[in-house]
C-alpha cells in the first residue's frame, strides 16, 4: 500500500538499465546482423528499451518491454521486420503518454499542495497580527481587522486564479510533450529525452511555483488598489465605512459580504497573470519561439 502511493507521486522505484546484448534468448550474432541491416530501426528500439526501463508507471515499464523484446525475439527469429517497427511505433506512443502522466501528476499535485497550504498560511497570518501587536502593549482594531481579513481573502483569490489558469492552457496533459516543453526527442528520435520521474518532480515544483506567484500578485495588487494607488477599483465598503459605534446595520453587512467578493475577485483575477512569469509553462513571447523555425511551428503556453 504505502508503495503504491509513493510511486504514485514519485514513480516506480529505479532498477538495473539493462542493455539489448544482455537480454538472454537473443543470437549476439544475429543481433549484430540487424544492427547493420537496419540501423536506424534498431537505434530506435535501443533507445525505447532504455526508455521503457525506466517508465513512470511499473506496469508500463513491464509491458512495454516486453512488447519490444517480443518482436525482437521474433525478428530475430525469421519473422518480417514490420512487426519489430509496429512494436518500435507503438513503444514510442505509450512511453509518450507515459511521460505526459508523469508531467501532469507532477503539476497536479503541486498545483493541489499551493491550494491546500494557503488556508494555513492564512490562518497563520492572521493569527500572528493578532499575537504580534500584543507583544508591543498594542491590539488591533475593527479597521486594522478588517483590512487584514480583506488582504487575506486577496491573497486566497490569488492563489485560486493561478491554478486555474494553470489548468486551463494545459487541458491536455499530452500538450507537455508536443510543445516541447519539457520533453523531445532522444538522439535519432530513440523516444522521450525527459526523464518521467525527474520531469514530474520538476513540474511539482513548478506548479507550487505557480501557486506562489499567485499570492504575490494578488498581495500587490491588494496593496495598491487599498492604499490608493489605483483608483479605478474601488471596494463597496472600506474599513472606516464599516467600523461604526454601533452594530452593523443589514446595508453595513451587506456592503461588508460584497467587499469581501471584491478582494476575492480582485486576488482571482491577479492571480490569473501567473502565466507571464517565466518557467516550464512559457508563455507565447518566450525567448525559444523566437528561435523555433517556421517549419516547427511556435510553441504555445
Amino acid at each position: 500500500m504505502l508503495r503504491d502511493v509513493r510511486e504514485w507521486f514519485d514513480g516506480a522505484a529505479d532498477g538495473e538499465i539493462r542493455a539489448l546484448e544482455e537480454v538472454p534468448g537473443i543470437d549476439p550474432e544475429r543481433l549484430r546482423e540487424l544492427w547493420c541491416a537496419e540501423p536506424e530501426l534498431m537505434l530506435r528500439l535501443d533507445g525505447l528499451h532504455t526508455a521503457a526501463q525506466r517508465a513512470f508507471e511499473r506496469r508500463t515499464r513491464a509491458a512495454v518491454t516486453e512488447e519490444l523484446l517480443r518482436a525482437l525475439r521474433a525478428v530475430a527469429q525469421g519473422a518480417d521486420v514490420a512487426r519489430l517497427e509496429t512494436a518500435v511505433a507503438l513503444a514510442g506512443t505509450r512511453l509518450e503518454a507515459d511521460t505526459a502522466t508523469a508531467g501532469a501528476r507532477g503539476l497536479n499535485t503541486g498545483l493541489t499542495c499551493g491550494i491546500v497550504i494557503s488556508p494555513v498560511i492564512l490562518l497563520v497570518v492572521f493569527a500572528l497580527g493578532e499575537w504580534v501587536p500584543g507583544l508591543f502593549g498594542a491590539g488591533l482594531g475593527c479597521q486594522e481587522r478588517l483590512a487584514l481579513a480583506g488582504a487575506l481573502v486577496c491573497f486566497a483569490g490569488g492563489a485560486m486564479g493561478a491554478v486555474f489558469s494553470v489548468i486551463v492552457r494545459l487541458r491536455d496533459p499530452r500538450q507537455l510533450v508536443r510543445d516541447g516543453l519539457v520533453a523531445g526527442d532522444g538522439p535519432g528520435g530513440a523516444g522521450p529525452a525527459a526523464d518521467p520521474v525527474q520531469l514530474s518532480r520538476a513540474l511539482r515544483q513548478e506548479g507550487w511555483y505557480r501557486v506562489v506567484v499567485g499570492w504575490f500578485l494578488a498581495t500587490a495588487l491588494y496593496l495598491l488598489v487599498a492604499g490608493g494607488i489605483l483608483t479605478l477599483l474601488t471596494p463597496p465598503g472600506s474599513p472606516a465605512e464599516l467600523c461604526g459605534p454601533g452594530p452593523l446595520s443589514a446595508d453595513g453587512h451587506g456592503a461588508l459580504v460584497k467587499t469581501w467578493f471584491f478582494w476575492g475577485a480582485i486576488g482571482f483575477l491577479a492571480g490569473l497573470n501567473e502565466r507571464w512569469a517565466r518557467g516550464l509553462l512559457r508563455h507565447p513571447s518566450a525567448p525559444g519561439d523566437e528561435a523555433t523555425g517556421p517549419g516547427n511551428g511556435a510553441r504555445r503556453s
